[in-house]
């Protein structure tokens, strides 16, 4: 409560009967000088709808608090509110009329009739500098928001404005600026002029690269260095430099920026700042999957483990039907990019016990990467494994080196939920007692999967999947390198890796080959949510005698920031009972 206060006299002693006096009056007093609480005065528009509603209800919104009681002196402020809102779009001659809700009188109806927007008759960018022979800027012009006979928009004027700044900034325009920009409005004629000059000056180029970082951080990412010494400057040149040296993962700190006051003529010098990791780096997760079930996970990394960038990763993950702990010591080349060619001593041990598979298995491998953005990586290896195995009726101890090559290429657009791209992967691999296996083959696995958009809202994806081992001591093949197939990633409504030959007591065994086709259709409702409807395919087998499993089903797709989340309910439609089965996963789908 506010109000005053009127003092007690002093140097007297008072009688209490005056004090109380005293005090009463000011209670009074402060009372009558309180503010009388009013309705606050809302507004309700009428007249219009869309983009010119929404910028009306702003910008009576953004106006100072009126109450009820201070209706009649804030009708003009209401009306010029709503006016200029109004010219944002070009409606530079409306009619606004207020009135007051009877049963509400705080609610002021903003009754509004736009009348016609004013035209542009004249749209005039002139660019002053390099820019004016720019394709780029040539490109800018001819896209331009506004054109010469369409309505009036403030707010495009200004994109206008800030394209060619930021376009200027981007291309090495350091010294640009708008010189001119005037909008004529002749609310009479129902027309308007546009007058913009952009002087851009000299386009600047890169000049001399300065590097802080220690001399073995040089060696190694001074091939990912694309800035050549003499080129126009571009804004992405630098973001992609950057993303590379980010993108190895050895440094906490990764800066480049242009030198801009130390240019000399039309080159500006470019500092390039990094700064190592060189802490032990640890990381957990839990995760949940039909496949696997509950699953948790530890990595740990060192990033520099010398001079020569050598880092290594150990992980472990643990799930009911797996566990396994591998180690990846990773060798870069030097002179060349180590994000792309590498060698790879990798070491690792898995336990499985899932279905009628039991398991030990310890490898050893090395590897040599080439890996090409946008093209095909490739993995030529040689691996030493022993494993110890009961796989239904079969048990062995098997000792395999095994060298071979693999390919993948992925390619994708789009964000989240991506509306372009495949993925292809071929692993070969073999084995031979000439160099020490206990047998003979030749194993070939490939997959490909395909994602097509149809409109906005119509995705369809597919999957084929193939794998054969070719050689005459099947029966001596270790479980790791047989083939299985069902589950989330193969064929729905069946178990993970629930489908293959079994023996005479219905025991999984594996088969030689395998093949497993999918397709999928997504319809997507909103931002965040998609249906699916989904048939799958697939057997793995001796000599495909068998009938292929069939599953088909509904799913929904929920769009989240760390990927999709997958649910899908399949029917196993090759079982006489039917059974259903509910999917769930989470990750990317190529």
């Amino acid at each position: 409560m506010t109000g005053c206060y009127l003092p007690i006299p002093a140097g007297k002693s008072q009688p209490r009967h005056r004090v109380r006096a005293w005090l009463w009056l000011t209670f009074c007093l402060s009372c009558l000088a309180s503010p009388v609480m009013a309705a606050k005065l809302t507004y309700e528009v009428k007249g219009i709808k869309g983009a010119n509603k929404e910028n009306v209800e702003a910008y009576l919104n953004a106006l100072p608090v009126f109450q009820e009681r201070q209706y009649r002196p804030a009708r003009a402020k209401i009306i010029e509110g709503t006016e200029q809102a109004l010219q944002v779009f070009g409606y530079y001659q409306p009619k606004v009329k207020l009135s007051r809700d009877k049963k509400k009188p705080s609610r002021v109806i903003v009754d509004v009739k736009a009348g016609d927007p004013v035209l542009i008759s004249r749209l005039d960018v002139l660019l002053e500098g390099d820019a004016g022979s720019d394709e780029i800027y040539s490109e800018l012009l001819d896209k331009l928001p506004l054109k010469e006979g369409e309505p009036l928009n403030h707010g495009k004027y200004e994109s206008i404005k800030a394209d060619l700044g930021s376009l200027g900034l981007a291309r090495g325009y350091f010294n640009a600026r708008i010189s001119k920009s005037q909008v004529k409005v002749y609310p009479e004629k129902g027309t308007a002029e546009i007058y913009i000059v952009f002087r851009s000056g000299t386009r600047y180029h890169f000049g001399e690269v300065r590097y802080t970082a220690t001399p073995e951080a040089l060696r190694l990412i001074k091939p990912l260095v694309s800035i050549k010494r003499g080129d126009p400057y571009l804004a992405i040149k630098m973001a992609e430099t950057s993303q590379d040296i980010s993108s190895t993962k050895l440094f906490k700190q990764v800066d480049l920026k242009p030198l801009i006051s130390e240019a000399q003529g039309d080159q500006v010098p470019i500092q390039v700042t990094l700064a190592p990791r060189t802490q032990h780096e640890i990381e957990t997760g839990i995760g949940y999957a039909t496949d696997v079930g509950p699953r948790v996970s530890a990595t740990w990394e060192k990033p520099w483990i010398n001079r020569y960038g050598h880092r290594l990763n150990a992980t472990a993950n643990v799930s009911a039907p797996q566990a396994d702990l591998s180690f990846d010591y990773q060798i870069p080349i030097i002179g060349k990019n180590p994000l792309q060619d590498y060698y790879s001593l990798q070491a690792g041990y898995r336990y499985t016990n899932n279905n009628d598979t039991r398991s030990d298995l310890t490898t050893v491998g090395v590897h040599r990467w080439k890996r090409r953005p946008d093209a095909w990586d490739r993995d030529v290896f040689v691996r030493l494994e022993n494993e110890r195995y009961e796989q239904g009726s079969d048990a062995g101890n098997s000792l395999l080196l095994i060298p071979g090559v693999a390919w993948s290429r992925l390619r994708l657009r789009g964000g989240l939920v991506p509306d372009w791209g495949d993925r292809q992967q071929l692993t070969l691999e073999f084995s031979d007692p000439t160099w020490g296996s206990d047998i003979r083959f030749m194993r070939a696995w490939g997959r490909t999967k395909w994602l097509r958009t149809l409109g906005d809202n119509n995705r369809f994806l597919l999957r084929a999947e193939q794998g054969a081992i070719i050689g005459d001591d099947f029966s001596l093949v270790p479980p790791s390198l047989r083939f299985f197939t069902g589950g989330d990633q193969t064929v729905r409504g069946y178990g993970y890796e629930d489908i293959g030959p079994r023996d005479a007591d219905g025991q999984l065994l594996g088969g030689r080959y395998t093949t497993a086709l999918s397709a999928e259709y997504n319809y997507r409702f909103s931002e965040k949510w998609l249906g699916a409807l989904f048939v799958d395919g697939g057997t793995a087998t001796d000599d495909y005698q068998e009938p292929w499993k069939i599953g088909t089903g509904v799913g929904v797709r929920w769009v989240t920031p760390i990927g999709q989340v997958r649910l899908d309910l399949a029917v196993g439609i090759s079982e006489e009972d039917k059974p259903l089965r509910l999917h769930f996963a989470l990750g990317p789908e190529l």
